[in-house]
């Protein structure tokens, strides 16, 4: 009889252990989840760039490393490429450039935007196709003007209008994938 309570309370020991090592499994697996939603959610994400509106800086199909702690200090600098959401009722990411601060009085004229009546400089554009003028439009406080870089080709900011500061997902660090296209964006 003593025996056979032995071995009882062995089996009832070694399942014991075992649903705490269960238990302890589950408990790892629900804190490496919660910790890549939160680093996905507040600091760090890659976005996939879908579309011609920005080339020739960025192509279809290369995937960008998105820092998003950015965006809770402000608005980004003049020439910095963002990720941005439109008030069109998707959850789609848009890849952008941030054009106008607020502010700034944004127009384009034969293809060439200007800032406060000065034209801006910029290398990044595809020039092979014109692109239609805009009137002049002052960003107002707490959003930013995005445009893409294929001017001919891209949605943004001259035809949804400003972007909020509570629309910008992130800026774009550097191209990670594919990797022999890898690249930093600073200045890009």
């Amino acid at each position: 009889m003593a025996e056979n309570e032995s071995r009882e309370s062995r089996v009832t020991k070694k399942r014991q252990e075992k649903t705490k090592n269960i238990w302890g499994w589950v408990l790892a697996i629900g804190i490496a989840v919660a910790v890549a939603f939160l680093v996905r959610a507040f600091l760090f994400e890659i976005i996939l760039v879908d579309g011609p509106s920005m080339q020739p800086t960025l192509h279809t199909d290369e995937r960008l490393a998105v820092e998003k702690v950015s965006r809770y200090a402000g608005l980004p600098e003049r020439g910095d490429i963002i990720i941005v959401h439109y008030s069109d009722g998707t959850n789609n990411n848009y890849v952008k450039r941030a054009i106008g601060l607020p502010g700034d009085t944004v127009e384009v004229r034969d293809s060439t935007v200007y800032i406060n009546g000065e034209a801006l400089s910029e290398d990044y554009t595809n020039k092979a196709e014109p692109y239609a003028d805009m009137g002049p439009v002052t960003v107002p406080e707490d959003t930013v003007f995005v445009m893409g870089d294929n001017r001919a080709n891209s949605m943004d900011s001259r035809m949804v209008g400003p972007i909020r500061h509570d629309q910008i997902v992130g800026h774009a660090m550097a191209v990670i994938f594919p990797f022999n296209e890898m690249r930093s964006l600073d200045g890009a």
